[in-house]
Formats: C-alpha cells, structure tokens, sequence
C-alpha cells in the first residue's frame, strides 16, 4: 500500500517550482471560473500593452509643440495637438477604467477561490480515513493548509493575473527600446539581475524563518483560541486566566514580529542598494539621449518616448519577477494543498459487494487485535464473540477498556492488524465501506452539536428526510425533547445557538437527547450504535428512551455502551471489556452469579446509588 504522508520529492529548480505553482493554481482557478480567468488574463494584457501607444502619443504631441514654436497660423496646430491630447485622454481614461475592474476581476477570483479552496478541502477531508486523519504528521501539514488557505488565495490569484499585465507590458516597451539600440534593451535585464537575486534571497531566507517560528506560532494560535474563541467563557472568567494568557500571548507575539521584522527591515536595505545598479544604468541612458538630442539624431519626443518607455520596461520586468518570487513564496502551500488532494484513503475495499434491503445483519470477529500505530500499544486482543440479528448488546468496562475502539472497528474506520471481521460470514472488506456505513445509525460519547436549526440537527439522522417534520417531530417525541422544542420561539426552525438570532443553548442533557433523536429518526438502519447515550439525562428519560430504542432495535442490532448497569439489563447479552479483551460475556443474571469482574463492578456502583439516596 502506498503511503499517503510520504512527502513528494522536488528535483526541480526554483523556475521549475514556480511554473509548477502557476499550472496547479492557473488549474484550480480555471476549474471554479473559466471565463472571469480568462477574462482578468485578457484585459491586463490589454492593459499593459496600452502603456505603448500613450507613449507615442506623447512623443507626436510634444514634437508637434516643439516645431510650431514661432509660427503665426496656430489653428492647425491646435486642431493637431488637441486631436492627439483627446485621444491620449481618452486613451488614459481606458487604461483607467481597465485598472479598475481588473482589480474588481481579480478580487472576485480571490473570493472564488479562497471559497473553492474551503470546498475541495472540506470535501477532500470527509474522503479520508481516520488513520490518516489521525496521524500526527498529517495533522502538522493539515493545520497549516487549513489556516493559510485564505490568504493565500489572495496572495495566488492577484500576482497571477497581474503576470499577462506586466508581461506585455515589458514586452512593448522593450520593443521600442529594441528600434533604438539594442545593447540597452540587454542593458535593462544586466541592470536587474541584482534586485532579483536579493529578493529570491530573502524569500528563501522568510521561509527559513517561518519554518524555525512555527512552534510559537501554533503556541500562539492556542492561545489566541482560548482568549477570544473560547466555548467555556465562563470558566476563564473564574479562573482569572486571561490576563496570564494575555501576556504570554503578547510575548509569543513579539517574539514572532521582532524576528520577522528584522528580517523584513534587512530585505529592505539590500534592496535599496540591489537598484543602485539600475538607477546608474537609467543614469548613463539618459545622458546618451540628451546628447542625441543635443546633436540632432533624435527629437525631443523620441527622448520622452525612449525615457518612457525604457523606464515602463524596468517597472514591468521588476513588477514581473516580483509577482513570480511571489508566487514562488507560495510554493510551499500550494505544495501542500496539492500533497493533500493526492492523498488516499489507506483502508481498501476489495471486493464493494454491496447489501440488499432485506439482509438481515450478523456480526462476527475472530481473534482480532488492533492498536493505532507500531508504537502503540494493543488496544484490543484477541477479542472474538458473534452478534446474531436482532441482538441487543451492552458493552460495559472501565475507561481505556476498549470499548469504543471496538465501536470504530465494527463501523470501518479502522481495519485490525490481526484477525478478522465477518458480516454473513464474509469479510468485511469485501463489502463496500459506504454502503455498510449507510446500516448504522450512531450517537458516539463526544457527538456533534450542529447549530443550525432544530429540524436540521434531528434530521442530519437521515439526510434524505431532513425534510419530513412530522418524522422529525416523532423521533423527538420519542426522546422526551419535544416539550422543550415546542417552547421555543420558532420551535423546530429555532437554532440552536445564542450567536444566531433568537438562538438558544441547549443543556447538556438536552443536546444528549437532540443526538438521541437524531439516531432514532433513521428509519433505514440495521445497527443501532450508542456510546454512553443517556450519561447526562435523568432516569425516568433514561428509561423511556430505551424503551423507544428497544423498540427501534426489534429486528436490527442494538449495541450500546454505558457505563449504568441500571440500564445493562434491557440487553440480550453483556460484553465486559478490561485491558483490550472481553473477560466475561451473558446476561445479568448469568454474569451476576459468576461473582467476576462484572458482579463486583455493578455492586459497587449500587451501593454508591443507594448512599446517594439516603
């Protein structure tokens, strides 16, 4: 199997990585707006190429005033020159106007893309295994995707569109330049190579730096997280923490700015002293045209014209190659994205049988073990047992006994190193893993809670129904919410967080039985998988909405973890989990009168329960 977080070698040079940034971005780009791209390239090649013709322009004007000096009949002259002077007006006013939606162009791309970029990912991610997803190194790369995705499709899209721009530009005015001499159109590059070679010196320089301060800018994240994005404001305004985190926020801060500003301030300097050379260059130009002009090889307009455009041909190639070193400054992001849209899920389905309608579920492992990585340690081992249909199973442990890392298995997340998983008796990778996740519904110990509407985060259940508010209102009946839900100000269409208007926060106890809700609302399930469902609900909830999932259960699988024995008995058979394997197994009755792990387990906590009610 292919490792998806191998990093891809780079064996091209610097011109090689940022042809290769401009092709993938130039792709993406294309893929969400083909025409705005085409478009924004078009009109600032247009834009450039006008510069020339202004140009020309100036030069017959200023001829034309310069020979009419002395003359009597004036008229023509004006008619002339005052032709000329509307046509450059209306020339600039274009140019003008060019500039202005090219900027609108280009931030419409940015939005585009920073959007379609927030898209592919999401996207892409919900491909993924959890292997993956959970592997550390994946999460290193991840994190930094995720967070300079915006800006960087700011800093992509707008030296992109500016490349047709400038490189037109450069190439006109290099084209005069070229009618009078060409030893100075070579000149213009010689003169520039110093800029160029500072400023690629510095970008390497940045990048060294940020990779050396990214420790304290994930400090920094953490901590700008917990100040102002806190989701338990309350607790740091008993603590009083925020003052402590505050400082060490502004001390990770400056530490981070006083690096990279010296840096910045370093790039500056070199830089003033990189366009020495040019400016000598423009010096010793000048001078050699005044002279032709002097002794008459050329006119005064030639002179503006040369001086113009020889001037517009160091700003182009100075303003080309810096939109190059800048996309090249994003090389390593792009780099990234396209690392993580080539990755793989690492689980593989061999076969993609798939399940009729009507198949009963059974489910069986055999002497499987699984830890997360090599340097883990067992998490489960050896464990075998058989689900019949229409089983209902407790599953009961301390915590870390294995008991949701079982729940991972049986759903795909995961493939065990050793052993294997039956479903009717054939392997479970030869099942397709979507279609098999589509037998479940799951309410896991850490659920989601979506803040969008009450209908939304019942019906997210079942995706294809989220539309079905009599179903929606049944399961939340079921779960003993409705009551609640029906008090709120707009009932099922309420959201359910105070940052939205008319915005309510649920109680723990209340979300639980919203989650409840949610897996009680998919009709289609063959397996019905809850991880602690009634830990914060109070007993009369707790009773009935078993006796709803006993119900829901009657001919699919019931798998519930918990660790209230109270609730263990509606189960058909108990699982006791301890150190990753499964020590006991049967009913209460039969497990009780073992005297093992199990009976000691549940008279402890009875006990415990009836001191709490003395």
């Amino acid at each position: 199997m292919k490792n998806p977080l191998k990093t891809p070698k780079v064996t091209f040079d610097r011109i090689g990585q940022i042809l290769f940034t401009i092709k993938e971005i130039t792709k993406i780009a294309y893929k969400i707006k083909p025409g705005l791209l085409v478009l924004a390239f078009f009109l600032n090649a247009i834009w450039g190429f006008l510069a020339v013709p202004g140009f020309y322009l100036q030069k017959f004007i200023l001829d034309e005033l310069i020979s009419s000096i002395g003359i009597t009949d004036i008229k023509p002259v004006l008619i002339f020159t005052g032709g000329l002077m509307l046509i450059a007006l209306l020339l600039s006013l274009l140019r003008n106007f060019l500039s202005g939606y090219n900027g609108f162009l280009r931030r419409s791309l940015s939005r585009y893309l920073e959007a379609e970029l927030s898209i592919i990912i999401g996207g892409k991610l919900a491909t993924l295994d959890m292997a993956t997803i959970d592997d550390p190194k994946f999460q290193d790369r991840f994190n930094k995707i995720e967070k300079e995705s915006g800006r960087r499709a700011w800093g992509l899209m707008i030296p992109l569109t500016d490349i047709p721009n400038y490189f037109v530009g450069f190439a006109s005015s290099l084209g005069v330049i070229l009618l009078l001499n060409p030893f100075i159109a070579i000149g213009v590059f010689v003169s520039s190579l110093p800029q160029i070679f500072i400023d690629s010196k510095y970008i390497r320089r940045e990048y060294e730096l940020y990779t050396k301060l990214s420790p304290l800018r994930r400090i920094s994240n953490w901590l700008d997280m917990y100040l102002f994005r806190n989701r338990n404001i309350m607790e740091l305004k008993l603590l009083g923490i925020a003052p402590y985190l505050a400082k060490r926020l502004k001390e990770t801060i400056n530490e981070v700015l006083g690096q990279s500003l010296f840096l910045s301030k370093k790039r500056q300097f070199s830089r003033v002293w990189s366009l020495i050379p040019l400016t000598l260059f423009e010096l010793g130009v000048s001078v050699l045209l005044i002279f032709w002009v002097v002794v008459q090889k050329i006119t005064v307009g030639s002179f503006q014209l040369y001086i113009s455009s020889l001037r517009s041909a160091e700003q182009n190639l100075t303003s080309l190659v810096s939109s190059f070193l800048e996309i090249y400054e994003n090389y390593i992001y792009v780099n990234d994205l396209s690392w993580f849209l080539g990755l793989e899920p690492k689980l593989e389905v061999a076969g993609g049988g798939k399940f009729k309608e009507s198949d009963v579920l059974s489910i069986e492992f055999k002497n499987v073990w699984f830890k997360y990585t090599k340097k883990h340690p067992w998490l489960l081992k050896n464990v075998n047992f058989e689900i019949k249909p229409g089983e209902r199973i407790a599953l009961v442990g301390e915590n870390g006994a294995g008991k949701t890392t079982l729940i991972k298995l049986i759903t795909r997340f995961y493939d065990p190193q050793r052993g294997d998983i039956f479903i009717n008796g054939k392997n479970l990778t030869d099942f397709d893993i979507f279609d098999w996740r589509k037998k479940f519904t799951v309410l896991f110990q850490r659920f989601e809670t979506y803040p969008f509407t009450v209908r939304e985060a019942i019906g997210f259940g079942d995706i294809d129904r989220v539309e079905s508010l009599e179903e929606i209102k049944k399961a939340a009946k079921d779960t003993g919410i409705a009551d609640y839900i029906d008090d709120l100000p707009l009932k099922y269409e309420n959201p359910l967080t105070p940052r939205f208007e008319k915005g309510i926060e649920p109680s723990t106890g209340q979300w639980q039985k919203i989650g409840i809700a949610r897996v009680l609302f998919k009709k289609s399930a063959k397996v019905v998988i809850l991880d602690e469902p009634t830990s914060n609900v109070d007993p009369e909830a707790e009773e009935k909405i078993f006796k709803e999932l006993t119900k829901l259960a009657r001919d699919k699988i019931l798998i519930f973890v918990t660790q209230r024995f109270s609730t263990v008995r509606v189960a058909d058979r108990i699982f006791v989990m301890d150190k990753g394997k499964i020590v006991e197994q049967g009913t209460h009755k039969e497990l009780m009168a073992k005297n093992g792990k199990y009976e000691r387990m549940f008279t402890i906590q009875a006990q415990a329960y009836l001191e709490n009610s003395s």
